[in-house]
């Protein structure tokens, strides 16, 4: 029979190199396990951080299209706005431009008025200097009744009545003696002005028709001949001059 026997020293060292491979293995088990937590811990923080991140990201985008929906609003508010005023700054130069235009009409009017009065006064000192053609000239050519205050229209017919018949007369009179001396044009323009002043019923105004067209005639103004006959005839049917005007126009055809 074999008998083993153990030595003790031998047994002792076993016991601490186990000792040993427990404190290593143990040892690389708890580094193992740390590196394992903090692995664990860092990936949910970085879990954590891109939620986060991504948490502020999606709000940065809701603000930006809440901004962008808000400055659209507000942007179409001053377009209407800015229209609204714009309407009524044109508005505004219209009824401006018109007040003005009104304001320069009554200012034509005004000084319109002043130069009518002033031209009757004058047309009455040609009257009282006895400067009978100047005066109807005045009051029959330049001077707008229109503009005349009820007393200045009084004066202005009382004018008109007293000069235009002296005036008419005495054009007549110089418009026949052009006329007899081959003056013809200084006879068209007296005898022209003698039918513009005369009344209808006076006694001389179908002679100044005749001469007129036998003036209008002899210088070959034919068409003014013609037109101032027509006119005659239509106005002076019964006239002794009727049938020399007739004849007159027959040589123009």
């Amino acid at each position: 029979m074999n008998l083993k026997f153990t030595n003790h020293k031998d047994s002792k060292n076993e016991k601490k190199q186990i000792w040993i491979y427990a404190l290593i293995l143990f040892t690389g088990a708890f580094i193992v396990l740390l590196l394992t937590a903090y692995s664990q811990v860092k990936f949910q923080n970085n879990i954590s951080e891109y939620q986060s991140k991504l948490s502020t990201e999606e709000k940065a985008k809701i603000n930006v299209v809440t901004d962008y929906n808000a400055a659209v609003k507000e942007i179409d508010r001053l377009t209407d706005e800015v229209e609204s005023l714009r309407n009524k700054l044109v508005e505004s130069e219209q009824s401006l431009a018109s007040e003005e235009s009104k304001g320069l009409e009554l200012n034509t009017k005004y000084t319109d008025t002043i130069v009518c009065n002033d031209l009757l006064l004058t047309a009455y000192e040609d009257y009282n200097k006895s400067d009978y053609i100047n005066c109807a000239i005045k009051l029959k050519y330049d001077i707008n009744t229109a503009l005349l205050s009820t007393k200045s229209k009084e004066l202005y017919d009382d004018l008109v009545s007293k000069s235009f018949k002296k005036v008419s007369q005495s054009l007549y009179t110089e418009g026949y003696r052009s006329y007899k001396n081959k003056k013809y044009d200084d006879a068209i323009q007296s005898l022209s002005r003698t039918i513009d002043f005369a009344q209808k019923d006076d006694y001389f105004v179908d002679d100044a028709y005749f001469y007129l067209a036998k003036s209008y005639y002899k210088t070959e103004k034919y068409n003014e001949a013609k037109t101032l006959i027509s006119s005659f005839i239509d106005i002076y049917p019964d006239s002794t001059f009727v049938d020399l005007m007739k004849e007159l126009y027959n040589k123009m055809i």
